[in-house]
This record gives C-alpha cells, structure tokens and sequence, in this order.
C-alpha cells in the first residue's frame, strides 16, 4: 500500500490552466468536453472547478491578466475509443493532430482549448506487436 507524504484531502488534486476569456473557457470544459462544473466563483473570484472522469481529480481554471505561456502543463484523458473521440472533436470544429501509435505502448492525439492550453488524449495502444 502506498503511503502519501502529507495527508491529501479528498477533490485535493488539481490540473490547473490560467485563462484570459474565463467565459468562452468554462463553455469550452462544459459544453465540448462534457466536464461537470462543481464550483464557481466568477470572475471575482477568477476561479472555476470541473470535476474530471476519475475520483477527487479536478480541473481549476484561474482567471489572468497576465501572458500565458502555453505548455506549462498538458490535461491528460485516456478513453476507450481513440478514433470515435478524434472524430467527436473533429465535429467540434477542432483540429486534433493525427493519431500517433506507439506499438504496445499507447495510442494518442492532441487538441488546445481555446485558450490554446494542450490537452492530450490517449487510449491502449492500436497497433500491438506479434
């Protein structure tokens, strides 16, 4: 069993991203990628939490004036369905990359929010060798 060096408190883990357009980012997580909005402080507040498909594990989007430097962290979401999700995001009006295959490892694409923040999914792998 493994021991955690501090004592997490349940929904403690965060993925954060920093935004500029806190609308047009919240409508993105709920509207394209589905995600439940848990919490809601507004731009007073310049803090938004969605609930992610694993237990305790949260997105937190914090609102900012300053510049955003893309890349500083990439959301990860594995599915069952590789090319049907492509092909969801695809009707989104996005524009995911190829599907790259890593034989017996994985199996992913990218897409950005519209904040152009990285998010990459993932799947077990299509091409498995003999």
């Amino acid at each position: 069993m493994t021991k955690y060096p501090i004592p997490y408190k349940k929904d403690s883990i965060y993925f954060q991203y920093h935004v500029k357009d806190f609308d047009r980012a919240k409508k993105f997580y709920e509207e394209v990628m589905g995600l439940e909005k848990v919490w809601d402080g507004g731009v007073e507040a310049g803090w938004v939490e969605f609930a992610l498909p694993v237990e305790g594990a949260r997105l937190g989007l914090n609102l900012t004036e300053d510049e955003i430097k893309k890349g500083s962290g990439t959301l990860t979401i594995n599915v069952d369905d590789i090319a049907k999700t492509k092909d969801y995001f695809d009707g989104k009006g996005l524009s995911p990359t190829d599907i790259v295959d890593i034989p017996d490892m994985v199996s992913y694409f990218n897409i950005e929010d519209t904040e152009g923040n990285p998010i990459q999914i993932v799947a077990d792998p299509r091409v498995k060798s003999e």
